[in-house]
């Protein structure tokens, strides 16, 4: 009986470590997640694009897993709203936000790219160049990330 218990600790506790070695910690991949790329051609999508799959908001890897584009917003305390998504809205990579959505500048949220609404959004502070960033290395935790740019 002893050795019984002793097996079952053993087993839950290699499970709870097994579990937090999952954890995304500040923009690094975990070890044991191998980097995914995109399969499809990404756009930032929102309403300042008329939510069009427009080709001069389409991703560009930057390396693999992480896709970028620069966007100009032009009018300082718009709350801009977009989604990351192919030019089809196909389940899977149309990604809005999981949580909450208010995104400030150099801070990522985690991504759902399962949603239909769940809008991210985002309002500059001074109009602008700002880069949009989609980290997909981790792909049961992407993230999106605005920065100046």
């Amino acid at each position: 009986m002893k050795q019984l218990v002793l097996a079952i600790s053993v087993l839950l506790l290699s499970a709870c470590s097994a579990q937090l070695t999952n954890v995304k910690v500040r923009g690094e991949t975990p070890s044991n997640v191998a980097v995914k790329s995109i399969d499809k051609t990404m756009y930032v999508r929102g309403d300042f694009t008329l939510w069009d799959a427009d080709a001069a908001y389409q991703l560009r890897a930057v390396s693999p897993g992480l896709y970028q584009v620069r966007v100009k917003l032009t009018t300082p305390g718009k709350v801009y709203e977009f989604k990351i998504a192919d030019a089809a809205w196909t389940e899977g990579y149309n990604c809005g936000y999981a949580v909450d959505g208010r995104l400030m500048l150099g801070e990522p949220k985690v991504a759902d790219c399962h949603t239909v609404y769940n809008y991210f959004n985002f309002t500059p502070d001074r109009k602008g160049t700002y880069l949009i960033e989609l980290d997909y290395r981790n792909p049961r935790q992407p993230l999106v990330s605005v920065q100046q740019g």
